[in-house]
């Protein structure tokens, strides 16, 4: 359901202002109605900023040190995020220079280790020395007649060699000429040494106080989120007389509106009270149970529902509980969700644990939806063998099976039959269809199961036909309680007269449904209540083709229920029909299951290490296929909510979020 909220007008003096946003600012249950977005002159625009900066820093500290445990300790955030800023940025400029030294080091490594000092010695005599290079094969023996040559390094297929020769002349040498390293390689390598050492340092430093400065960090962000807020709400306050007057609006809940009227007495300030205008955005606070409230993540990824219109969320969560069983279709799977719930509960913190909880729902129909199709870890609990006995004989006799079937049942004894199939086909071979169809499900109850416990339980799970007529019947019951819900709903928003044609065409459904179903299945004369059936009808037409718009004339509403009828009755055949996804899910989950355990039961005919191989494909399938069914089973019950219940239930939505002007803690 959605809380009742009134609009609170405050009127206040400028210099009491300050006052004024304290107190709201401590009671937390006003929401500010935003009337303005900050410009980039607005002090916010620097808390943003700071803020950027601290959860850049939460983030960088944290992969340094993932494990990071709670600290008691505490520092300046401001302190902190000076002193981490200037070590990143020494680190990257060190990274920089050392990307530069290791350049330059490719560059004189083939010179090797020299003497800077010899070139300076030469200075003064006549002699010099230049260095050259070239590919090995374009090296010439007269060179070295001609010159005094020294071969330093080969590298990559080049020869670099040095020349000594007078300073008057240059070497008539064709090679490329190379520039003189001021210093060798070594020299450099120690340089770049240094720098890494220097960054390791102050690594070393950030890792070691990453926990307290991570901690501090964090409460600076909320700080700053908390100055955010308040500077927000600040500017949203209209100005008059000459900015002496401020009027703020806001939204306050009834449950809060005790704290508002404590504020306002005690303070030069006066409010008014007002209810929402009929087209004024509200916002919108979610009061549900236990169990709808773990349903209100699910809604709210579509969207919260408008204030005056009903939340539809109690209604879709037993709906969504179902389908999300439906669609897993294995009991095995939903008794992993419990007990994984069970376990991760303990170790996770409080926030999460309505997720779990919820998981957990998810995993109580799955079992009873396992239970109902027969299917557990992919086993077949349906076709686990059927063996007439003659304990089974007494059985079928303690059931009130009659003895003339159960002496024909005596030509079936001790015969195995694998699957319920052939069971029954031999069954009705044997006492008939219509005694097999009367006592259909004591037979099947008393035959011997291969699997111990099993066999009381089996005759009570549907095959999947019945599956695929079960998912139709879950889905036109949804589709039904969607369209009472609108008549709710068009009456809350637009008025009762409005709600009129809806209101026809549930009736239509229901009469529809009790009489041609229950006469079907004799439960219901329909010669005895035809004249109750045809008065419903002519009702539900007056409805529909009446009442279906109140705004147009007689001529109008005719028509206009004319086209209403068209898409209403296309349009539930094509819900009706989405609803089948449910059993194609359920199924598929099932044969997946079944697949992986026949895939598994394979590597056992190999010797010694067989059972090994055995558990890892068991557990790698079951894995694989719970990953995927619980993504399909999430995915597709939320779009038969969103899309086919939403619809027929006249879901308007664009709420907004109630946002409470408070302190975060």
């Amino acid at each position: 359901m959605i809380a009742e909220i009134k609009k609170y007008t405050f009127l206040v003096h400028h210099r009491d202002y300050e006052t004024l946003l304290s107190s709201l600012y401590e009671a937390g249950v006003v929401h500010i109605t935003e009337k303005r977005k900050f410009d980039e002159t607005s002090t916010v625009n620097n808390y943003i900023e700071l803020l950027g900066k601290y959860k850049a820093a939460i983030s960088h500290l944290s992969r340094l040190v993932p494990e990071v445990k709670h600290s008691e300790l505490m520092e300046d955030p401001a302190e902190i995020i000076s002193e981490y800023e200037t070590s990143v940025k020494e680190i990257e400029e060190n990274k920089n220079i050392i990307d530069r030294l290791r350049s330059e080091a490719v560059r004189v490594q083939p010179w090797g280790y020299f003497d800077t000092d010899t070139f300076n010695k030469l200075r003064g005599t006549g002699w010099t020395i230049s260095l050259y290079s070239c590919p090995q094969k374009s090296f010439k023996g007269e060179w070295n007649q001609n010159y005094t040559i020294e071969i330093i390094s080969r590298k990559t297929g080049r020869l670099f060699f040095a020349v000594i020769h007078r300073e008057d002349g240059i070497p008539q040498i064709d090679a490329d000429p190379e520039t003189k390293p001021e210093r060798p390689a070594s020299s450099i390598y120690e340089e770049i040494w240094l720098y890494e050492k220097r960054n390791a340092e102050i690594e070393s430093k950030l890792r070691s106080m990453a926990p307290v400065w991570i901690n501090s960090l964090r409460n600076g962000t909320i700080s700053v989120i908390n100055k955010i807020e308040y500077e927000t709400a600040a500017e949203q306050a209209d100005k008059y007389a000459d900015n002496n007057l401020y009027v703020l609006e806001g939204w306050v809940p009834a449950s809060g509106e005790g704290k508002i009227k404590e504020i306002i007495g005690n303070s030069a300030c006066y409010s008014f009270v007002s209810e929402p205008l009929k087209d004024e955005k509200v916002p919108v606070i979610l009061v549900n149970n236990r169990f709808s409230s773990l349903f209100e993540p699910i809604a709210r990824l579509f969207s919260l529902p408008d204030y005056r219109e009903l939340d539809l969320t109690p209604f879709f969560a037993p709906f969504f509980m179902l389908f999300f069983g439906f669609c897993l279709g294995d009991a095995g799977y939903g008794l992993f969700f419990l007990i994984a719930g069970f376990i991760i509960k303990r170790k996770v913190s409080k926030e999460f644990k309505p997720i779990i909880s919820l998981a957990q729902y998810f995993g109580v129909a799955a079992v009873m939806f396992g239970l109902i199709s027969g299917t557990f870890f992919g086993i077949n609990l349906i076709d686990s063998g059927y063996t007439i006995t003659r304990d089974s004989a007494a059985e079928m006799r303690s059931l009130g099976v009659p003895e003339r079937i159960i002496y024909s049942f005596g030509e079936l004894e001790n015969q195995k039959f694998r699957t319920r199939e052939s069971f029954s086909r031999e069954a009705v071979r044997v006492i008939g269809v219509d005694d097999f169809s009367d006592y259909r499900k004591s037979i099947l109850k008393s035959a011997e199961s291969d699997l111990p416990l099993v066999g009381p339980v089996r005759s009570y799970m549907l095959e999947s036909m019945n599956m695929f007529y079960l998912a139709l019947m879950i889905g036109a019951l949804q589709i039904l309680f969607g369209m009472i819900l609108k008549v709710v709903n068009i009456a809350r928003v637009r008025g009762f007269r409005y709600s009129l044609s809806t209101m026809g065409w549930v009736i239509f459904a229901l009469t529809m449904i009790i009489f041609k179903g229950g006469g079907a299945i004799n439960i219901l004369d329909e010669g005895k209540l035809k004249a109750l059936f045809t008065l419903l009808l002519i009702a539900a037409g007056i409805l529909i083709f009446l009442f279906n718009n109140p705004d147009l004339n007689i001529f109008g509403r005719i028509g206009s229920g004319i086209w209403e009828s068209y898409t209403i009755l296309t349009g539930v055949f094509g819900d009706l029909l989405s609803y089948i996804r449910l059993f194609a899910l359920g199924i598929s989950s099932s044969i997946l299951g079944f697949v992986f355990n026949q895939i598994s039961l394979q590597f056992l005919s190999i010797p010694y290490v067989g059972w090994l191989f055995f558990l890892i494909m068991l557990l790698f399938g079951h894995s694989l296929n719970i990953a995927i069914a619980t993504l399909g089973s999430f995915v597709h019950p939320m779009r038969l909510t969103f899309v086919e219940f939403y619809k027929n239930a006249g879901f308007k939505g664009g709420g907004i979020e109630y946002k409470p002007f408070r302190i975060k803690k």
